[in-house]
C-alpha cells in the first residue's frame, strides 16, 4: 500500500492533546485574591525600568519648575472667638455675637476674615497697591514667560468651551452702610484689585484642631511683610466686627423710635375702644353676666338629672311590660323581687304546683281533691297578676310625673339660655378689646425697655474675638518645598509609568504562555523551546551545541516535542513530520534540525531522515553547517539523481538529509506532484521518521501541500514577536488540510518569561539554570573549542 493510501486511510486520531510535562499555565487566571496581588507584583516588576524612568523625568523637570519660583515665606497670626457672654443690659436680640457652639456659624466668620472687604482694607493699610510684588508689575521669570501662550491659548476660547454654563444671578441683598463707606476708596483701580487677588490667593484662614482658635497664616516673597498681612488681617476683622455691631446698633435704635410711635399710638386706641364698649353696653361693673351664667347652669345640671328620672322609668316599665309575658323572668325586676305579697303569693304558687304534681299522680284529673287544688293555684296566680299590674300603673305614674318635670325644666333652661347668651357675647366682645389692649401695652413696654437698653450700649460695643498671638517674621521659606516636590514628582511619574505599563499590557497582541496560543487557536501547545544567545546564536551553533550538550533545557524542550506526540498517537505512531511556521524567521529550520540530530543521537538504532522542502529559501544546510548541500530533493524528483546520491548522513549527529536548492521554479507544482508523493512513502519505509521542513504557511501555499503528506504537522510560534491575529490566520489555514496539529514555542526569553509567573519553565528560570549549568562548565573544560551554550538573558 502506498503512503498516499495509509494517509487517507489512517484514522482521526486526536493529537491535540496538551504535554502532560507541561503544566496548564493560569488557563483559568487567579482563583485568590494572592494570585491577583502577585501578577500586579509580576507586571511591575517587568515593567520596572519604564516605571522608574518616568519618575526620573518628571523629578527632572520638577526640579526645573522649582528653580524658577520665587521663594515665599509664611507667617501666621491666632485669634480666639471669645465664648464668655459679655452683658451690660439684655441686648443679645439687638446685638448677638458669634454663636461658637454653631459650626455652621464660625465657619461663616472664617469666609468674613478672608473676604474681599476685610482684604482690601489690609490693602489700604499696608500700601499693597504700590508693592510690585502684590500688585503684579513685577517682570516675569523665564517659566512664567514660557507658560505665557499656554495661558493665553486657555484664556481665548479652551476655558470657556470646557467651563460650565454661569448659573443665573440672584439679587443681590444691600451691602451695609458701613461697607459702602469702606468700599468709596477707587475699587476701580487695577492695581489694587491685583493686591487683593495677590493677597486672597495666599491666605489661609483655618480653625486649630477642635478649639475655637482662627489660625491665620499670610505667604509673600518678604517674611516681614508676611507676618504684616497676617496681623492686619486679625486686626481688620476685630474693627469690622465692632463696626458692624455699631451699624447694627444704629439702625435697631432707629427702627425702635419709630415702631415706639406706632405702639403708642395703638395703645391709646385700643384703651379708648375698652372704655366706650362698657359705657355702649352697660357693663362697667354690672354683675348680671355672672348671675345668668350660675343660673343657666344650675337648670342645666336639674333638666340633666329629671331626663336620667325619666329614662330609668321608661326602662322599668318597658322591663315591666317585657315580664308580664314571661312570669319566670318577673323575679329579675326589681319591684317584684322586693314585693313581700308577690314573694308570698310566688310561694304559695309553688306549694300548689309541687301538691298538685303529687295528687296528679295518685288521683285522677276529676277527683275533688285535684279540682281544689286546681282553684286554689288559679285563685293564687290571679292575685299574682293584679299585684304585677298594679306595679306596673305605679311605674307608668312615675314616668309621667318624670317627663312632665323634664318638660318644665326643658322651658327653663332656653329662656336662661337667651338670657345669658346675650350676657356672654357682650362680655366676651369686653374681654376681646381687654387683651387687645393688653396685648399693645405689653408690646409697648418690651420696645420701651429695648430701647433704653440700646442706648446704653452704644458706647460699650466689643469685638466677638480677640488677638491670641501676633505673627513674627519667619527665617525660613516655606515654598517651594524641594524635598516634597520632588518626591510627589517622583511619584507621580511613576504612577504615569504604571499606567503606561499597564496599558503595554493591555495592547500586547504576541503571544507568551502556552495556555493564550490554545485559547486563542484551540490546539494543545507541545512545549516551549528556550532561546539560546551569545557566541551560540548563530543557525549552525545553536544546532551543534543542543547535540552537544543533550541534557540543556534547549535539548530537553526539542526532546518533549517528539514525547508529546508519541503519547498522543500511541495507536498509530507518526512516521512523517512537517515542520512550519506562519511567517520566516521563527527557528523552523534550526529546530528541524535540532529534532533530528537529537533523536538520532540519542538513540543510535533510530533512522531519521530530515528532508529540506522549503523551495525557496533552503536553509537546512546553513543549519546544519554544511559547506556542500550536495544532491537536492528537486533532482530526486526529478529523477536527474537517485535516492543514494542525494541523502547524506550528518556526521556529528548521525541523522540523514536531503537538502534543496534556493528559489527553485514551479515549487508548488513540485510539491503537489505523484512524485513528491511517491518519494515520501520511499522515506516513510526507508526510514524511522521522516522530517519534513515546510516553509512558512502564509509566506506561499507549498506548508498546506506539505501538510496533507505528512502524518504530524508541528507549527512553530516564536515567543513574544509572532503577532496572534497571523498565528490565528496560519493555524486555521492548515486545520482545513489535517487535523494532526501541534504548536512549539520557540526562542523563549527564559529570563523574562518568568517574569510573567505562569507556572512553567519560567518560574524555575534560576533552578534550571543551577541543574544544567554544572554539566555544561564540565564539558565546556573538557573541550575548550566548543562554543559555550547560553540561555537568553534578560538583555
Amino acid at each position: 500500500m502506498s503512503r498516499a493510501s495509509e494517509i487517507a486511510d489512517e484514522p482521526a486520531v486526536n493529537r491535540n492533546l496538551p504535554l502532560p510535562a507541561l503544566p496548564r499555565q493560569g488557563a483559568a487566571g487567579p482563583e485568590d485574591a494572592s494570585s491577583e496581588l502577585w501578577g500586579w507584583l509580576r507586571l511591575l516588576n517587568r515593567h520596572k525600568t519604564l516605571i522608574v524612568g518616568c519618575g526620573l523625568v518628571a523629578v527632572v523637570m520638577m526640579a526645573l519648575v522649582i528653580a524658577q519660583q520665587t521663594p515665599l515665606y509664611k507667617a501666621s497670626s491666632r485669634l480666639i472667638l471669645d465664648t464668655r457672654t459679655f452683658k451690660v443690659l439684655s441686648t443679645e436680640g439687638a446685638l448677638s455675637g458669634v454663636d461658637t457652639l454653631n459650626f455652621g456659624a464660625i465657619q461663616s466668620e472664617l469666609e468674613v476674615i478672608s473676604s474681599e472687604f476685610v482684604i482690601g482694607r489690609v490693602v489700604d493699610k499696608l500700601g499693597l497697591a504700590n508693592n510690585p510684588d502684590f500688585n503684579g508689575t513685577r517682570p516675569p521669570g523665564v517659566l512664567d514667560s514660557a507658560l505665557d501662550p499656554i495661558r493665553e491659548l486657555w484664556s481665548s476660547g479652551i476655558s470657556s468651551l470646557l467651563a460650565p454654563a454661569p448659573p443665573t444671578t440672584p439679587a443681590q441683598a444691600p451691602k451695609p452702610a458701613a461697607a459702602r463707606a469702606d468700599r468709596s476708596a477707587d475699587a476701580s483701580d487695577p492695581r489694587r484689585q491685583a493686591a487683593i487677588g495677590a493677597v486672597a490667593g495666599h491666605l489661609n484662614v483655618s480653625l486649630l484642631g477642635r478649639t475655637f482658635v482662627i489660625l491665620i497664616t499670610a505667604e509673600s516673597p518678604d517674611g516681614t511683610m508676611s507676618a504684616r498681612i497676617a496681623n492686619a488681617v486679625a486686626e481688620a476683622y476685630l474693627a469690622d466686627q465692632i463696626d458692624t455691631k455699631n451699624e447694627a446698633n444704629r439702625r435697631a435704635t432707629e427702627w425702635l423710635e419709630q415702631r415706639l410711635a406706632e405702639l403708642r399710638r395703638n395703645l391709646q386706641v385700643a384703651e379708648e375702644a375698652v372704655a366706650t364698649y362698657r359705657r355702649d353696653k352697660g357693663l362697667a361693673g354690672s354683675p348680671e353676666g355672672a348671675i345668668s351664667s350660675q343660673t343657666l347652669s344650675e337648670l342645666n345640671a336639674r333638666y340633666t338629672a329629671a331626663r336620667g328620672r325619666r329614662i330609668e322609668k321608661e326602662a322599668r316599665l318597658v322591663a315591666l311590660s317585657k315580664a308580664s309575658l314571661n312570669p319566670g323572668e318577673l323575679a329579675n325586676i326589681p319591684e317584684v323581687a322586693g314585693n313581700t305579697s308577690l314573694a308570698a303569693l310566688r310561694i304559695q304558687d309553688v306549694e300548689l304546683t309541687r301538691k298538685s304534681a303529687e295528687l296528679a299522680s295518685q288521683l285522677g284529673d276529676s277527683h275533688p281533691k285535684m279540682v281544689q287544688v286546681r282553684n286554689e293555684l288559679a285563685a293564687v296566680r290571679a292575685r299574682f297578676n293584679i299585684e304585677t299590674q298594679r306595679i306596673t300603673l305605679a311605674v307608668r305614674a312615675e314616668l309621667d310625673a318624670a317627663t312632665s318635670e323634664e318638660e318644665e325644666l326643658k322651658d327653663l333652661v332656653d329662656k336662661a339660655s337667651i338670657v345669658s347668651g346675650t350676657a356672654s357675647q357682650y362680655e366676651a366682645e369686653q374681654k376681646q378689646l381687654e387683651r387687645e389692649a393688653q396685648s399693645n401695652r405689653a408690646l409697648y413696654e418690651s420696645f420701651l425697655n429695648r430701647f433704653k437698653e440700646l442706648r446704653e450700649q452704644q458706647d460699650i460695643q466689643r469685638a466677638d474675638a480677640r488677638i491670641l498671638a501676633y505673627a513674627r517674621p519667619s527665617g525660613s521659606p516655606s515654598s517651594p518645598n524641594f524635598k516634597t516636590g520632588l518626591m510627589g514628582a517622583f511619584v507621580i511619574g511613576c504612577l504615569l509609568g504604571m499606567a503606561g505599563a499597564i496599558a503595554a499590557e493591555k495592547l500586547d497582541r504576541v503571544f507568551r504562555s502556552g495556555p493564550q496560543v490554545e485559547e486563542a487557536t484551540g490546539v494543545s501547545v507541545l512545549a516551549m523551546v528556550p532561546e539560546v544567545k551569545g557566541t551560540a546564536a548563530t543557525r549552525s551553533n545553536v544546532v551543534t551545541n543542543i547535540l552537544e550538550n543533550t541534557t540543556s533545557p534547549a535539548a530537553e524542550a526539542v526532546r518533549a516535542v517528539f514525547t508529546a506526540i508519541s503519547l498522543a498517537s500511541l495507536d498509530h505512531l507518526p512516521r512523517v513530520i512537517a515542520v512550519t511556521s506562519s511567517t520566516p524567521s521563527e527557528g523552523k529550520t534550526t529546530f528541524v534540525a535540532a529534532l533530528g540530530g537529537l533523536l538520532t543521537k540519542m538513540n543510535t538504532s533510530r533512522r531519521v531522515l530530515i528532508v529540506d522542502l522549503d523551495l525557496r529559501q533552503a536553509k537546512l544546510s546553513a543549519a546544519l553547517g554544511l559547506n556542500e548541500r550536495g544532491g537536492t530533493i528537486d533532482e530526486y524528483l526529478m529523477g536527474t539523481k537517485t535516492l543514494a546520491e542525494c541523502t547524506r548522513r550528518h556526521e556529528q549527529s548521525g541523522v540523514y538529509y536531503i537538502c534543496a536548492r534556493r528559489n527553485t521554479p514551479n515549487a508548488p507544482e513540485i510539491l503537489e506532484s505523484h512524485a513528491m508523493k511517491a518519494a515520501v512513502d520511499v522515506f516513510s519505509d526507508n526510514y524511522d521518521l521522516v522530517i519534513l521542513d515546510a516553509p512558512p504557511v502564509l509566506a506561499v501555499s507549498d506548508a498546506r501541500i506539505i501538510a496533507r503528506l505528512a502524518d504530524y504537522t508541528v507549527f512553530i510560534i516564536q515567543w513574544a514577536k509572532t503577532h496572534r491575529e497571523v498565528v490565528k490566520t496560519a493555524v486555521a489555514a492548515l486545520l482545513e488540510v489535517t487535523n494532526h496539529v501541534g504548536i512549539v514555542i520557540n526562542r523563549v526569553n527564559l529570563f523574562k518569561h518568568g517574569r510573567y509567573g505562569y507556572g512553567d519553565h519560567g518560574d524555575y528560570y534560576s533552578r534550571y539554570r543551577g541543574y544544567y549549568g554544572k554539566g555544561e562548565a564540565e564539558a565546556a573544560k573538557n573541550d575548550p573549542s566548543r562554543p559555550a551554550l547560553k540561555l537568553a538573558s534578560k538583555k
